[in-house]
């Protein structure tokens, strides 16, 4: 498996090459900035909670969605047009195509989210905000795992897939499921559990867990704790009086988790595809 530095060259070329690409690219980064300068005409005194505060239910939309789009089509898209047999036939293995396609558009991915989140946290900083460079890691830090768990979801769907049609229409069914409706069933969930007499009132703490698995709500778990800690809930959800596994730290492992299962299990799969 040496091939896949050159794949992932290949990859960042690709995106930044496409017309498609650069528009995506800029349009990400543009938000980070366009938030950077709204904010200081809100506050006296803007920091990265009010930045965080001000661009979350954006970026909790924009960024899964960008991930997804930059994923979804990076093996089947060569599979339906034959050039991933061709690509096979020189020393590249499959796991070099995954590894090398993942690594590539990862970085496109995390330069699109750094520089938009720097340049945003200049502005906000300059001339009359506080920007601590402890906050921007962990906003910066946060951001960029919550991109890179639905590039790998992207990615993994694509190397599971045989058609590009079958591929878009499970990106987009996963992008609906996590990102618009997963974060809004807790009140079934609550209903279904009083229903079988296992909660009263609110969701007990392991039914929490398991609901906010979902990385769109892990994201908003790392921000509370480590962001914006002043908006944390008491309680069984956020917070120190909560349990340890509802903490920000465990949420930071679960992310790693939604970026390598995805990708391996993908893998996989693919390995065994007759192509």
């Amino acid at each position: 498996m040496t091939g896949w530095p050159t794949v992932a060259r290949k990859e960042v070329r690709g995106q930044l090459g496409s017309r498609t690409g650069k528009l995506g690219i800029g349009l990400v980064a543009l938000v980070f900035v366009v938030g950077g300068y709204i904010v200081p005409t809100t506050s006296s005194d803007p920091t990265m909670t009010d930045y965080d505060g001000f661009l979350r239910g954006i970026l909790l939309f924009l960024v899964p969605l960008f991930g997804l789009l930059l994923g979804y089509r990076a093996v089947v898209a060569e599979r339906v047009a034959g050039q991933l047999t061709l690509s096979l036939s020189f020393p590249y293995s499959r796991a070099d195509i995954v590894l090398g396609k993942a690594v590539g558009r990862g970085l496109v991915l995390l330069g699109t989210i750094t520089v938009g989140v720097l340049a945003g946290a200049v502005l906000v900083d300059y001339p009359f905000g506080t920007v601590a460079l402890d906050t921007l890691a962990s906003y910066l830090g946060a951001t960029a795992l919550f991109g890179l768990a639905y590039l790998a979801i992207g990615i993994g769907l694509s190397t599971v897939t045989s058609s590009l049609r079958r591929a878009t229409v499970l990106t987009f069914g996963v992008f609906f499921l996590s990102v618009v409706a997963w974060p809004q069933l807790d009140g079934i969930f609550l209903q279904a559990l009083e229903f079988l007499n296992l909660a009263s009132d609110e969701l007990p703490n392991w039914a929490v867990f398991v609901h906010g698995a979902d990385p769109s709500i892990l994201y908003q778990r790392v921000l509370d704790t480590y962001v914006s800690p002043n908006k944390i809930q008491s309680g069984a959800y956020l917070g120190s009086t909560g349990p340890w596994y509802l903490q920000g730290g465990p949420a930071v492992g679960l992310l790693f988790g939604w970026i390598i299962l995805p990708m391996v299990g993908g893998y996989l799969q693919f390995r065994r595809t007759d192509l």
